[in-house]
């Protein structure tokens, strides 16, 4: 997939990589050596059965695994696609929240995912050990959909399809999924819980927007400053039209006040 900014026509494959995404690849990739370097010398790896997500394991007390198995994954293709995809929507997300913001977000994704695919293993859907970040990856898939859903993405490289179309094809194909190796709850999980808390940060976004602290200080702030700037402004013509007035007719022609008001003026405003 390629993402094709709404102006213009110019292709690009993929936005520049964010520090919090550069951090989550770094991870998975890791993770993923330590799985394939424990197989290949071990024929097994001891990764998957504590870190993956088995039912029985989460209610046994590994609840542990509802999130670190999002960052074990089945072979190549599986971490390299998922890995591609959390760089590409990612970064894109990261660059407009931050990446504290981010990464909630997308740890929460993840074990949502993880709920979900322990509820359906509770219910006798077995997918075996449950692996890789599609959880998160399908909350981002949300996100970016909600944040730029006219935004084009090229479909398999080919097919112009706008974000939101392209998510409602995703969730279609969850939807008609038929059991297999692929854990669908965990992506169905995902794709809610990116919803969920996507709603809720636009929420708290918008009540921190329209008022802060910071915010009201600041503008307080400035509103002394202008009121400042306006008495020196009118303090000078005042001075200006005296002046001229002694000029004229002498210092005994000024009234008790306009001595008193020109003395105090000459004092606070024009000792620099």
């Amino acid at each position: 997939m390629a993402i094709r900014p709404s102006s213009g026509y110019e292709l690009r494959f993929g936005p520049e990589l964010t520090p919090m995404v550069r951090a989550l690849l770094i991870l998975n990739a890791g993770v993923f050596v330590l799985q394939f370097l424990s197989k290949s010398l071990f024929s097994v790896s001891f990764l998957e059965p504590l870190f993956g997500l088995q039912g029985e394991s989460v209610q046994s007390g590994y609840v542990w695994q509802l999130l670190t198995y999002s960052f074990l994954h089945v072979d190549f293709f599986h971490v390299l696609f998922n890995l591609l995809a959390l760089w590409m929507f990612g970064s894109e997300l990261e660059n407009q929240w931050g990446g504290e913001t981010f990464l909630k977000f997308f740890l929460f994704s993840s074990v949502m995912g993880g709920l979900f695919a322990f509820a359906a293993q509770t219910l006798g859907w077995s997918h075996g050990i449950v692996m890789g970040a599609s959880g998160g990856i399908y909350g981002l898939l949300i996100a970016f959909a909600m944040t730029w859903p006219n935004r084009e993405i090229l479909f398999m490289l080919f097919f112009p399809l706008k974000a939101k179309y392209f998510v409602m094809i995703l969730m279609l194909m969850i939807a008609f999924a038929q059991g297999g190796r692929v854990a669908h709850s965990a992506h169905l999980g995902g794709a809610v819980g990116g919803f969920l808390y996507l709603q809720f940060f636009y929420r708290t976004s918008r009540f921190s927007s329209g008022w802060s602290l910071k915010h009201y200080l600041q503008k307080r702030k400035f509103q002394r400053y202008q009121e400042e700037m306006n008495k020196r402004v009118n303090a000078k013509d005042e001075v200006d039209r005296l002046l001229e007035k002694i000029s004229k007719s002498g210092m005994d022609s000024l009234s008790k006040s306009e001595k008193k008001f020109l003395n105090e003026a000459s004092k606070k405003y024009f000792n620099d």
